[in-house]
C-alpha cells in the first residue's frame, strides 16, 4: 500500500523523547567514562585507533551513497594499513582504481580537518557546512539528475552552493518525499543552525540525531547531503569527547529505515541507531599496545622492541584500579554467561523438538560453555577474533574468554552457533562485549575448534552488547535477547536452506 506523499516542512524543534532510550544513552555515557579512564589523546595507540576509525568512515560514507564499491577484504586492508595502492594490490591486485582511492582520500582529509576543528572548538555554522561540502565533493564534477520529462542525465555539481532546482526522493512504499524548495533553503539552514545552538545542553547523541535528520530533510545541496550530514554528526560527537561513529554498508538499510521513521515524526529509532554505533566506536578505540611496533618502525632491534612492549604491558597492568576492574568484570561476565546459557537451553529444547518432529527424527541439539580459568576457555579463538574484527575491536584473550556453543545436527549438516563474551582492549579496561559467530560444517567433521567450516553469521556493529565493569547484566538483558534472537534466526535460516 502506497502511503501519502510527504511535502516539505519547516525545520521542527527537537521533539520530546520518551524514556525507552535512556538505557542505551546511559550505556554510551558509561562506556565513555571507561574509555576516558584508559585512553590518552596523545598516546600512540589511541592516535592510530582514531586514524583507523576515520579511514573506515571515509571508505564507508561513499559506499553508503553508491559512489563506488570496495570489497570488504580490501576495506579492512585500507583501514589497517592506510589508503594506499599497495594495500589494495596486496589484497585484490588493483581492483580499486586510483580515482576511487583519490575520492576516499579526499573524504579522509575532510574528516581529519573536522577532527582538528573539534579540537580547536569550532562549531557548526553555515560557512563550515559549505566548506565541508566543497572538501567532500571536490573530485566529483557531476551528479545524477532527473529532468521534468523523467530523463536522467549528468548535471554539473556546484560545490559549496545551495541547490537551484527542487529535489525529492521516492520512499520504499512508492510515496514521494519532498525536500525544501530552493528558495527556502537559506532561511531553513539559518533556522537549523539557530535551533542547534539552543540544544547544546542536550545529550550529544540526541542532538546529533536531530541535526542529522533535519539537515537531510532540507537537502540543501544538489548532491552530497548524506556525506555532509554524517560529517556534522561526527563534529558534534567529537566536540563532546566521543568517538567518530561509522555507518557501514551492513547497516545501510537500518540507517535509511531510521531516517524514514524520523520523517514520520519518530526520531527514537535514529537516536538508538546512533547510540549503538557510538558504543562500537568507543569500544574500537580501546586498542592494543603499539609500543613494540613503533620501536620496530624506528629501526629498533629485537631487544629494543621487546623492551618497549614489556614497558607498555607493565604500565597497563599497574594502572590504577586494574585489580578491582578485573575482579568486577569477571563477576559480570560469569553472570551474563549464566543468563545466556539459560536462554540457549530453552532454545535447545524448542529447536530440537521442531527438527525431530519436522524433518529428522535423529536431529540433535546440544549446548556447551566454558569460562576462565578453565583450559577450555581458550577454545574458539579464531572465531572469537573474527567476530571482534567484524565489529572493529581488539579482543583481549590473555585469560581466555567466556563462550557458549549451541550445536544443531540434522541430516548431513551441523550448525555451530557461538556466543562470546570477551574483554575489550589491552590490559584491564573494564569493558566486556558480547558477539556472535555461526558456522556450518558437515557431520563427518569433528567438533574440535580447529574444524574447517563455512561462516554464515558474524555480529554486525549493532548486533553486539557492551558492558562496563560498573554495569549490571540485567540492565542490558533486553538488548542481549534481541541480539541472540536476531542472529540465531539468521543462522537457522541459512542452516535449514541447506537441508532443503
Amino acid at each position: 500500500m502506497t502511503m501519502a506523499d510527504l511535502p516539505w516542512a519547516d525545520v521542527e524543534s527537537l521533539p520530546p523523547l520518551n524514556g525507552d532510550l535512556q538505557p542505551v544513552l546511559d550505556s554510551v555515557k558509561s562506556l565513555q567514562r571507561a574509555w576516558e579512564s584508559v585512553v590518552t589523546a596523545n598516546d600512540t595507540a589511541f592516535q592510530e585507533a582514531r586514524r583507523r576509525s576515520l579511514r573506515r568512515h571515509a571508505i564507508e560514507t561513499g559506499i553508503i551513497e553508491r559512489l563506488y564499491d570496495i570489497d570488504w577484504g580490501v576495506t579492512e586492508a585500507l583501514v589497517a594499513e592506510g589508503l594506499t595502492a599497495d594495500a589494495v594490490a596486496r589484497i585484490s591486485d588493483g581492483a580499486v582504481t586510483e580515482d576511487v582511492l583519490d575520492v576516499v582520500r579526499a573524504q579522509y582529509d575532510t574528516l581529519t580537518f573536522l577532527a582538528e576543528s573539534a579540537r580547536d572548538g569550532r562549531d557548526i555554522s553555515i560557512s563550515l557546512i559549505k566548506q565541508l561540502h566543497i572538501a567532500l565533493t571536490k573530485l566529483q564534477p557531476t551528479y545524477t539528475a532527473t529532468a521534468p520529462t523523467g530523463q536522467v542525465f549528468q548535471a554539473t555539481l556546484h560545490h559549496g552552493e545551495w541547490k537551484q532546482q527542487p529535489n525529492h526522493v521516492r520512499r520504499p512504499d512508492g510515496s514521494l518525499l519532498e525536500y525544501a524548495p530552493p528558495e527556502q533553503v537559506a532561511s531553513q539552514m539559518d533556522r537549523l543552525v539557530e535551533l542547534y545552538q539552543q540544544y547544546d545542553n542536550k545529550d550529544p547523541v540526541v542532538q546529533a540525531s536531530w541535526l542529522h535528520h533535519r539537515f537531510v530533510r532540507i537537502h540543501p545541496f544538489e548532491d552530497g547531503n548524506g556525506r555532509v550530514a554524517r560529517c556534522l554528526t561526527l563534529l558534534i560527537l567529537l566536540k563532546h569527547n566521543l568517538a567518530p561513529l561509522v555507518v557501514d554498508r551492513r547497516e545501510r538499510n537500518r540507517y535509511l529505515e531510521s531516517l524514514d521513521r524520523a520523517n514520520e515524526g519518530d526520531l527514537r529509532p535514529l537516536v538508538r541507531f546512533f547510540a549503538e554505533l557510538e558504543i562500537g566506536a568507543l569500544r574500537s578505540e580501546l586498542e592494543r599496545p603499539v609500543a613494540g611496533e613503533h620501536a620496530l618502525a624506528a629501526g629498533g632491534g629485537a631487544l629494543a622492541v621487546l623492551e618497549a612492549s614489556i614497558g607498555r604491558l607493565r604500565e597497563l597492568r599497574s594502572a590504577t584500579g586494574t585489580s578491582d576492574r578485573a575482579e568486577k568484570i569477571c563477576e559480570l561476565a560469569n553472570s551474563a554467561q549464566d543468563r545466556v546459557d539459560s536462554w540457549l537451553d530453552d532454545m535447545k529444547e524448542k529447536i530440537g523438538s521442531l527438527l525431530q518432529e519436522g524433518i529428522d527424527p535423529d536431529a540433535r541439539v546440544t549446548r556447551k560453555s566454558a569460562r576462565p580459568p578453565s583450559s577450555e576457555a581458550r577454545y574458539w579463538r579464531r572465531q572469537a577474533i573474527q567476530a571482534a574484527r567484524s565489529v572493529d575491536f581488539f579482543t583481549n584473550l590473555h585469560d581466555g574468554l567466556w563462550w557458549s556453543r549451541l550445536q544443531v545436527a540434522a541430516f548431513e549438516q551441523k550448525l555451530r552457533y557461538l556466543v562470546f563474551i570477551q574483554k575489550v582492549g589491552s590490559g584491564e579496561t573494564g569493558v566486556l562485549t558480547l558477539t556472535v559467530y555461526a558456522e556450518i560444517l558437515g557431520t563427518d567433521q569433528n567438533e574440535e575448534p580447529s574444524s574447517v567450516a563455512e561462516p554464515v553469521v558474524k555480529s554486525s556493529p549493532t548486533e553486539t552488547v557492551t558492558w562496563t565493569w560498573t554495569d549490571s547484566p540485567d540492565a542490558q538483558w533486553t538488548s542481549v535477547t534481541e541480539v541472540l534472537d536476531t542472529t540465531l534466526a539468521s543462522a537457522l535460516a541459512k542452516f535449514t536452506s541447506g537441508l532443503s
